[in-house]
């Protein structure tokens, strides 16, 4: 007796392929989120290690200012270093704010640069929508503006791309 060896028709090879292709359409889609996803997240971490460097870079400046000369607005920061090595030079270190250039936020608010000055060198430290100094001379009401070597300062700043503030305190006496 001869068996009959049957293939697979053509309406079976079809849905095969259909979903085949379903499955891999659904693959693509989902390696492209997960790339969309990395970058973003890449994207945001940079701008959040940025941030923090310019908060070590602020209160390391703040530390080794001299107490003596000491200038303080709602957008800027100035202050006076002695020699690293203990010579009577000193240096102006500011902080600013300044216009990036870059396209306006989502929010329509132009973004700014946060500068750090420091004789010739020039850095841009982060990239804000806004940014606010007050400064407490008493530990406990804040000003928008300081001519003294203050006890505590306050930074607000609201980075590019967020919709929420960020605020730190630096308790300095």
């Amino acid at each position: 007796m001869m068996h009959k060896t049957r293939g697979m028709t053509l309406v079976e090879i079809l849905i095969a392929l259909a979903i085949a292709s379903l499955m891999t359409l659904t693959g693509w889609r989902a390696v492209d989120a997960l790339q969309s996803s990395r970058d973003r997240v890449v994207t945001e971490a940079a701008q959040w290690q940025r941030i923090d460097d310019l908060f070590v870079t602020l209160e390391a400046d703040l530390r080794r200012a001299s107490i003596s000369e000491f200038n303080g607005g709602a957008d800027t920061v100035t202050l006076l270093q002695p020699s690293l090595d203990g010579g009577i030079d000193v240096r102006t270190v500011r902080y600013l704010l300044a216009p990036s250039g870059a396209p306006a936020a989502a929010n329509g608010f132009p973004n700014s640069n946060v500068i750090r000055e420091a004789g010739s060198e020039r850095t841009v430290l982060a990239e804000v929508q806004s940014l606010s100094v007050a400064y407490s001379m008493d530990g406990s009401t804040f000003e928008p503006s300081a001519s003294a070597y203050p006890r505590a300062l306050r930074i607000t700043m609201l980075p590019a791309g967020a919709s929420a503030p960020v605020e730190r305190l630096f308790a300095l006496q």
